[in-house]
């Protein structure tokens, strides 16, 4: 009921907003932060979350694939949308052609009250790093959702065909939770180990 009640408070003051998305792919200034969680060579995600000005997530597995195959993963958006709390999903492909990676990504929440936004992906090697960076950010829609951004990065290791993943989250949103982001990290993890196996998505839990 507490729910509800909120969310019939809010219907009618629900408008759409854009924000600027940043050059680059620079890492969040809290992405130290990932170097703190375990970094056993396991195919299991470590994580921690802590909500303060936002919600703010971190990530850390390992997938037995090398960094190429990963980064061809996530080429797909259907191995990286938020499907698990989302409805619909749709994508537009290479719509910024000056990143190796990229596409804009259109979800619907069918709820007491809709809600829509665009999230826009991006992704590049960074040369002589051995880190591919992937960048997303919430650039225009629902005012629910004031921040929604986030990395990938894709780090080689001394093994060739064992990848680094770090993941960093940041959401500010209507009612969302540190379970919420946490849960959509995880599967978007596991999706990405399964489709680096040849696998299919999993689905949602």
């Amino acid at each position: 009921m507490v729910r509800l009640s909120l969310l019939l408070a809010l219907i009618g003051c629900q408008d759409s907003i854009s924000t600027p998305f940043p050059p680059g792919l620079e890492p969040f200034d809290d992405d130290g932060a990932v170097d703190d969680l375990d970094a056993t060579f396991t195919e299991e995600l470590t994580t921690s979350s802590k909500d303060t000005d936002m919600i703010r997530a971190y990530g850390r597995g390992f997938v037995f694939a090398s960094p190429a195959r990963v980064f061809e993963v996530a080429h797909d958006p259907e191995v990286m949308f938020a499907r698990c709390k989302t409805t619909s999903q749709s994508a537009m492909l290479d719509n910024e052609p000056d990143y190796d990676l990229s596409y804009l990504v259109h979800y619907f929440v069918d709820d007491i009250l809709d809600v829509e936004w665009d999230d826009q992906w991006r992704g590049d090697t960074v040369p002589g790093s051995g880190v591919t960076m992937i960048k997303h950010q919430k650039i225009r829609g629902s005012d629910f959702i004031t921040i929604s951004e986030g990395t990938i990065a894709i780090v080689e290791t001394e093994d060739p065909e064992i990848t680094e993943l770090r993941f960093v989250e940041h959401l500010d949103a209507v009612m969302a939770t540190q379970g919420d982001v946490i849960a959509g990290m995880q599967h978007n993890y596991d999706a990405m180990v399964a489709v680096s196996h040849g696998g299919p998505i999993p689905a949602c839990p």
